[in-house]
């Protein structure tokens, strides 16, 4: 018995032994400051800049044009004393090619360091490149690659999208990590943050659905989301304004927050804003014979924000409320139907109207599926809004 529990102990320590041998770390370890972080990529087209050409950033190749420009952001870890701030410092590296992952590659070239992909926060498409190749081949490598985070912000901009990598932020962080927090901004209803990242994205790549981006641009030395660039399938159709981003929102009710303003009907030139905290969409199909309809309930809540009346007006007044109630939703179902036209004129299904009648009426979706394209800006679609005000704020 002895004998049997010695052998049991030994046969424990030789387990505990063997299994520390494969608890002694990475077998692929880095230091941190032997690697160099990609923070941001921007996409252009190679002949979009007015600099001159480089030959240092460009490899030769057997045949073939090299039609995009490759940039990366990549952050300058360096020493810093105790109690210290300065700004975070960056570097660009540049290459054109028709792949990226060879421009990538290439890119090492220029570099003392391996380029490592896992922080990488924004990726920058200029209009030019993605209307000439469309949005899946300048997306495939980085929805391939195993690095790269699908919480990547995807932006579109107008402009040419290297210069966005210069910027430098007025709050000393990495330009790329300022880049990728600005859309993630939840108070902020002009801004298309939602569903917008790398795995979004690809996500409605292989779904083959309309998708829509934020779009980012830069004057001088100041950076600004704004508006929304609008893709059939991967291919671009054009941009959004932010009364229409406002609608898309209401009608998709991922708002958590929001502010709807109107002049006040007894003060014209003074506005009255409704702060809603708490949003209800229903969107419901309905079939009678051939016809397809929509009709979408939504329920709001929220506070008075703001009366800049000066004439002064009672929040206590119940009159008074259900009159603002009234505006107010009367402004938001405006805001609604102003977007749906937008997006029934454009033929994109942003609020996903083809996903519910998909669910809601399968047999009737089987039928128009194959030209959803057409059947959609055709659709007569209803809305009805109810605002309920919670609370006047701490003044009446």
């Amino acid at each position: 018995m002895v004998r049997d529990n010695k052998r049991l102990t030994a046969g424990y320590l030789l387990l505990v032994i063997t299994s520390m041998l494969f608890l002694t770390g990475c077998w692929d370890r880095h230091e941190i400051q032997d690697r160099s972080f990609v923070l941001a990529v921007a996409i252009d087209l190679a002949d979009q800049s007015d600099e001159p050409s480089n030959p240092l950033e460009t490899f030769a190749e057997g045949s073939g044009q090299k039609p995009l420009r490759l940039s990366l952001q990549v952050l300058a870890l360096s020493p810093q004393r105790r109690g210290e701030n300065t700004a975070s410092k960056t570097y660009v590296l540049s290459n054109t090619g028709r792949s990226m992952h060879e421009m990538l590659r290439d890119s090492n070239g220029q570099n003392s360091k391996p380029l490592w992909f896992e922080h990488i926060q924004s990726i920058i498409i200029s209009e030019a490149a993605v209307r000439k190749f469309g949005l899946t081949p300048l997306l495939d490598f980085f929805r391939r690659d195993a690095e790269i985070r699908w919480r990547t912000k995807v932006y579109i901009t107008p402009q040419e999208a290297k210069p966005f990598l210069y910027f430098v932020p007025p709050t000393g962080e990495p330009g790329g990590v300022f880049l990728g927090n600005m859309s993630r901004s939840v108070k902020d209803i002009h801004i298309a943050g939602t569903g917008t990242d790398l795995g979004a994205t690809s996500a409605r790549l292989d779904n083959k659905v309309d998708i829509v981006l934020p779009v980012i641009q830069m004057n001088d030395k100041q950076v600004k989301i704004k508006d929304m660039a609008v893709f059939k399938k991967d291919k671009f159709v054009e941009y959004w304004d932010e009364y229409t981003i406002k609608g898309a929102k209401f009608l998709l009710g991922i708002e958590k927050a929001a502010l709807i303003a109107f002049s006040c009907p007894v003060h014209p030139e003074q506005t009255i804003v409704f702060e809603m905290f708490q949003q209800k969409t229903s969107i419901t199909p309905q079939v009678d014979g051939d016809q397809i309809s929509f009709h979408i309930d939504i329920t709001m809540r929220g506070n008075i924000g703001e009366i800049s009346c000066s004439g002064g007006h009672d929040a206590t007044d119940k009159a008074f409320m259900d009159e603002a109630e009234t505006m107010f939703a009367r402004e938001v179902q405006q805001n609604i139907e102003y977007a749906l036209n937008v997006m029934q004129k454009s033929g994109v299904d942003d609020a996903g109207f083809s996903r519910r009648l998909k669910a809601y009426e399968p047999k009737t979706w089987d039928k128009v599926k194959d030209r959803w394209d057409e059947v959609f800006p055709t659709i007569p679609i209803t809305t009805d809004v109810k605002i309920s005000i919670q609370n006047t704020g701490e003044h009446k």
